[in-house]
């Protein structure tokens, strides 16, 4: 009995997440050279978070980044050139994938926050 009351729990909390609305930021339009000292985290399975001093960003990452769950090391670029994220053409590569990012919003301190709560 306890078995099927852990299985619908973790199905109530993914049916949660999948239903949480996803907080809209501002699509940034010029490419971004990162401090070197950033923050690079992921969000669920679809995003990845950046902390660059007081700028922060949100990256959707494409359709299928097989490494970003288990990821614990992230390497952003854009145009070829390491710690730069840009509108079009940004790669995440973490520890075992380099993954395609399809769009970029730079977001507020309070929704990086909120995101970060819920990875």
């Amino acid at each position: 009995m306890r078995h099927t009351h852990r299985l619908s729990l973790l199905i109530a909390l993914g049916l949660c997440a999948i239903s949480a609305p996803a907080l809209a930021g501002d699509a940034i339009q010029d490419c971004v050279g990162l401090s070197g000292s950033q923050q690079v985290s992921r969000f669920g399975t679809q995003y990845v978070l950046v902390a660059d001093g007081d700028a922060y960003y949100r990256l959707s990452v494409g359709s299928s980044c097989d490494g970003l769950p288990l990821a614990t090391r992230f390497e952003l670029s854009a145009d070829g050139q390491g710690g730069r994220i840009c509108p079009t053409g940004t790669r995440v590569k973490t520890n075992n994938a380099n993954c395609k990012i399809n769009a970029v919003e730079r977001i507020d301190a309070d929704d990086y926050a909120r995101y970060t709560k819920r990875r």
